[in-house]
């Protein structure tokens, strides 16, 4: 069984700010860092046999604190755009009040703990309103989320260890995908939260 530890990034500016963060990238603050810092060094006791990241340098960041307090820098980072979060359109660098107030309406009115539950409507509300036009599908999100995670877990051996750095929306599809009983407690997945996600080779489970 593979095991996959799955972290989101450190707070950025635009976290500290507020704002809605997707394609949208920022640096780590210096709490951001520091929380990367503190992480990397309560699983200090866990072997990682590799570390990836989506292909912003938020989360490629959190990776390298994480593993140089580690006491592993030497790890390799592959940055990969499948784990890249949600294109938020033209909500990007929006204040998160009005992405979930607009959202809601979107949807009808709907809580913000009703969205975890309904992500896929989330995600066509947000493409269907964007116009830009590089929102995604919540199929095209899962698709490309399923396959990183396939083929990494498939290329290490039973009892690997891998780090994964993504995003919030992300994380949350982890959830909605695998662990859907859960997703209705998870109000919100705070900066560098993380839990374990296992692949033996067939199926997904969480803790």
């Amino acid at each position: 069984m593979v095991t996959f530890y799955i972290v989101r990034h450190g707070q950025t500016l635009l976290n500290q700010l507020d704002r809605a963060q997707g394609w949208a990238d920022a640096p780590l603050t210096a709490s951001g860092e520091q929380a990367a810092k503190e992480l990397g060094k309560s699983l200090s006791s866990v072997v990682f046999q590799a570390a990836y990241t989506s292909d912003t340098y938020r989360a490629f960041h959190t990776a390298r604190l994480m593993l140089e307090e580690h006491g592993h820098p030497d790890i390799p980072i592959h940055q990969d755009a499948r784990l890249r979060e949600w294109c938020l359109g033209v909500m990007e660098a929006e204040q998160n009040t009005i992405f979930i107030k607009r959202v809601s309406e979107w949807l009808g009115g709907v809580s913000f703990s009703e969205m975890n539950k309904r992500l896929p409507e989330v995600a066509t509300a947000i493409k269907q309103n964007d116009t830009t036009g590089m929102a995604e599908t919540f199929e095209q999100i899962s698709k490309r989320l399923k396959e990183l995670l396939i083929s990494v877990g498939s290329a290490y051996p039973d009892g690997s260890n891998i780090l994964v750095v993504t995003h919030a929306f992300l994380i949350k599809t982890i959830l909605y995908l695998f662990h859907y009983a859960g997703i209705g407690s998870t109000s919100q997945i705070r900066n560098t939260d993380s839990f374990r996600l296992f692949y033996d080779n067939q199926t997904f489970k969480t803790e």
